[in-house]
């Protein structure tokens, strides 16, 4: 099954896109009893879950409550996120994005493109488990 939502128009719900979303998962989750399944000849409880979203970035932040614009906005970096603002405008950059290189990565040492310094940090250790939450 697919379920699809699209969301247009003046009435839009602006950023809470996911409240009627969540609201009947909420109640699918809880399950509906009493559904008839034809080839057993049975009733049996309903659930459903959601397992994933298709979304474009400014949508992961309204349905995560991620901050996904200005300063620290790169949720896999979280704190470790250097970002700056540039002197003569509002627009914020991020530097230190070439430690995700290999270590012996030329880039890493290329001072005059990037920032004026070599590069020795190291990626952020993936999340696991109850991180992610």
């Amino acid at each position: 099954m697919m379920l699809t939502l699209l969301i247009s128009g003046p009435k839009q719900p602006k950023n809470d896109i996911d409240v009627p979303l969540i609201d009947d998962l909420k109640s699918l989750w809880n399950g509906i009893r009493g559904v008839y399944d034809a080839h057993i000849g049975e009733y049996f409880t309903l659930r459903g879950v959601l397992l994933w979203t298709i979304n474009d970035f400014s949508a992961y932040g309204n349905l995560s409550g991620c901050v996904v614009k200005g300063y620290k906005a790169n949720k896999i970096c979280d704190n470790d996120t250097p970002s700056h603002r540039f002197k003569n405008g509002h627009k914020i950059y991020y530097i230190r994005h070439r430690k995700w290189l290999p270590i012996n990565h030329p880039c890493r040492r290329h001072r005059a493109a990037f920032n004026g310094k070599p590069e020795y940090g190291t990626p952020p250790k993936p999340l696991i488990g109850e991180e992610v939450l």
